[in-house]
């Protein structure tokens, strides 16, 4: 959100508390998006939304504009947004925590490439879960 939003200074939010303001969406088939529509019907509201747009660099130039509201994961802010003069505040919503997951068929089938990938996301779980206190 821009840092003149009426919703800055809040340490945490949940999903329902934005429903009151517009809305910049991600492009109609993505996660982001498909969530937070469900989230809004189970709120027993619409989203307000003002446009949809492909990519995190979107939300943030028109969430910049002022058109309104975007919904982001955490690291995209960091990358995108931090540098904009907007404001990230996290939402309390257990689905606005999300799990992503690498699959494959046979890692001992991967090219060199893709296992080397594998393996530096497996160390970067573990050290993850060590500084946090959980397990990997």
């Amino acid at each position: 959100m821009r840092s003149d939003h009426p919703l800055v200074g809040r340490e945490s939010l949940l999903f329902a508390d934005t429903l009151d303001f517009d809305h910049i969406g991600l492009h109609t088939a993505s996660s982001i998006y498909l969530r937070s529509q469900y989230a809004a019907t189970q709120a027993g509201k619409a989203m307000r939304l003002r446009i949809n747009v492909p990519g995190f660099d979107a939300v943030c130039r028109m969430v910049q504009a002022n058109m309104g509201l975007g919904l982001i994961p955490d690291r995209a802010f960091e990358v995108v947004g931090a540098g904009m003069d907007l404001r990230a505040v996290p939402l309390r919503d257990a689905w606005g925590r999300r799990e992503l997951k690498i699959v494959v068929r046979d890692a001992a089938h991967l090219s060199a490439t893709s296992r080397l990938m594998l393996d530096h996301l497996r160390a970067a779980e573990t050290e993850s879960a060590g500084r946090l206190g959980g397990e990997p």
